[in-house]
């Protein structure tokens, strides 16, 4: 990522920061999971009880809910400026490696002073929030709070443009 170059807008900025975030992410989960493969012992198909089959079917939703863990968590993030790298949750496979089967982005949520500006974020906030499927009652409640602030601007807008206004013939 180069910060030299002053021309680029803020939220490339931030996406470029959450993409560095999101591989620091992926780096802590290989070593934590090197030092836990380190410290469990490997599933061994042969010397347990369960079928092939099952243990492949197992094994393909845990990578299944991993890949779209991280697709739901980085989407967020790519949308508006985040406060902390993405904070994902682990759960051990039956192959012994970590698996994401949650997540959290932490959006930065301060508003702005300037109305326009403020605007602009809060539409971020509501897009980067609401862009995947599926969404969660935190994305939801972002929303919610994101359309509940611009209403508030919007409001405060209209009326210190009717201030100037006078109503008397």
């Amino acid at each position: 990522m180069e910060l030299n170059n002053f021309s680029q807008s803020p939220s490339l900025i931030y996406q470029q920061i959450a993409q560095k975030r999101s591989e620091l992410a992926n780096i802590y989960k290989k070593e934590l999971e090197k030092s836990t493969q380190e410290s469990y012992d490997k599933v061994n198909i042969s010397d347990n009880k369960y079928d092939e089959k099952d243990y492949n079917r197992v094994l393909s939703k845990f990578k299944n809910i991993d890949s779209e863990t991280k697709i739901h968590e980085q989407s967020h993030a790519a949308g508006v400026a985040t406060t902390a790298p993405i904070s994902y949750t682990y759960q051990i496979g039956p192959d012994g490696k970590l698996y994401a089967t949650g997540g959290s982005v932490r959006f930065d949520t301060s508003i702005p002073k300037d109305e326009g500006s403020a605007n602009v974020k809060l539409e971020q906030l509501k897009d980067a929030s609401s862009s995947v499927d599926g969404l969660s009652g935190a994305d939801a409640a972002i929303t919610r709070t994101a359309n509940l602030n611009k209403l508030l601007l919007q409001s405060k807008q209209e009326n210190t443009l009717n201030e100037g206004v006078n109503y008397e013939n």
